[in-house]
């Protein structure tokens, strides 16, 4: 299940790429912006998945921004 879960978060990643590949050749960018947010939202999420505790403490992970 996990490598499907993995599998499918790569084609989407592939996916976004081709997607600001061809933005990027037309010069669109508001198209270009729309897919840096969708990358950014998928980034979240496997992050999420990975590190469930990841937004309680947002920068390094640690309460107090020192990690010593």
């Amino acid at each position: 299940m996990e490598r499907l879960r993995e599998s499918m978060w790569e084609l989407k990643v592939a996916d976004i790429l081709r997607g600001v590949l061809a933005a990027g050749s037309a010069r669109d960018w508001d198209r270009m912006i729309e897919l840096a947010r969708e990358l950014e939202e998928l980034a979240r999420s496997q992050k999420a998945i990975l590190d469930p505790g990841a937004d309680e403490f947002p920068g390094d992970g640690h309460p107090d921004g020192n990690p010593g």
